[in-house]
């Protein structure tokens, strides 16, 4: 059994994207794989057992049937965490161990899923470096794209401490314009260093993308009409604050959009409709006219209402873009493809002995 880590230097860089996509590929060549998150962070009880919601929908997308106690056997609560500062003794390297011992059982490869940097769970007693070392796994780190010289301390760190247990890195929501030059000059340099770039992964506007569900679920709104839609995928947001000209000039230029605007501009939620708006969210609490409501139903758009204001609204709405949730089909699908072309998967086998 072959123990296959995934690591990154900053939350929200991709560890899910390159744990389904590596997954489903192993799969499709004929490895029977398994998938293991030895800490959670996002509780939530599934059939009365307390597990993570991430781990949950990955290991179900990635068809494992492990226990999920098995499959993600630490989480951290409030609970946990009072209970670490007073002292008491967690068990969590036995716990960890106990678990993966159960979920790796038969299996060729284990796609194991960080938290985070390998200091992480330090304070736990049982570090991610610690687990790595344990197990003899070998470790992708990724990171998105945001300033050259903290990825590449942060790799060429994590190369020094893993040394050959290091398999390569991987680069991920890189804008379109800086693509050659990662490739031209920061690639070389880490090979300089004797790290492998694994994958250059291009900012993906469908992988940022924003079911509706979660968007009424972090604006803690109301859906007014068709309730059907909310695991429809929006792309953009954009703030319906203009003229009625403008407006309309400006939407018919954006697909696959949410339109964001005060509940009482009726002019803009009716110019919104006539394009490929896929919901409305309405801010201030102020509820649409009831022709407005009717149209929205004959075009089967979902109309949100919430209580914030527009600036909070898109504020909110881009954070949920940025943080790259693959919690839906489609997204995981479309993630297949896109780590199937960008990775270098050739590398990664001969590292770890197999053949396609």
């Amino acid at each position: 059994m072959i123990p296959l880590f995934i690591a990154s230097l900053s939350p929200l860089s991709g560890k899910n994207l390159i744990c389904a996509g590596m997954g489903l590929k192993l799969k499709k060549d004929g490895y029977n794989i398994g998938y293991f998150k030895p800490v959670g962070f996002s509780p939530v009880f599934v059939n009365d057992v307390l597990t993570d919601e991430d781990a949950v929908f990955l290991s179900r997308a990635l068809e494992v049937n492990e226990p999920l106690q098995s499959i993600s056997p630490v989480i951290f609560t409030e609970d946990m965490l009072h209970r670490l500062v007073k002292g008491e003794k967690l068990s969590i390297r036995e716990k960890t161990m106990e678990a993966f011992h159960i979920a790796s059982s038969g299996k060729d490869i284990m796609i194991i899923r960080g938290i985070g940097r390998v200091t992480c769970g330090t304070c736990l007693g049982f570090s991610e470096l610690d687990f790595i070392t344990k197990i003899n796994a070998k470790v992708i780190f990724v990171d998105k794209f945001e300033s050259y010289i903290e990825m590449l301390d942060g790799f060429l760190y994590a190369s020094n401490v893993l040394k050959e247990k290091l398999l390569g890195v991987v680069f991920n929501m890189v804008p379109s314009a800086k693509l050659e030059y990662m490739k031209n000059t920061i690639q070389p340099f880490l090979k300089n260093h004797g790290v492998d770039t694994l994958g250059i992964i291009r900012r993906d506007p469908l992988l940022r993308a924003t079911s509706i569900r979660d968007i009424v679920t972090a604006l803690n709104g109301k859906i007014l009409c068709c309730e059907e839609k909310d695991g429809e995928l929006i792309e953009h947001f954009v703030i319906g604050a203009m003229n009625l000209e403008s407006a309309i000039q400006h939407f018919k230029k954006i697909s696959d959009k949410a339109v964001i605007t005060g509940g009482d501009r009726s002019d803009i939620h009716a110019a919104a409709l006539e394009t490929s708006t896929k919901c409305l969210i309405l801010t201030g609490d102020l509820y649409p006219s009831y022709s407005i409501l009717g149209r929205a139903q004959e075009a089967n758009v979902p109309v949100i209402v919430v209580s914030a204001d527009t600036a909070t609204t898109i504020e909110t709405c881009e954070k949920l873009a940025d943080t790259t949730q693959l919690n839906n089909m489609s997204k995981i699908q479309h993630a297949s493809g896109i780590i199937e072309k960008e990775i270098d998967f050739e590398t990664i086998y001969r590292k770890l002995g197999l053949t396609k």
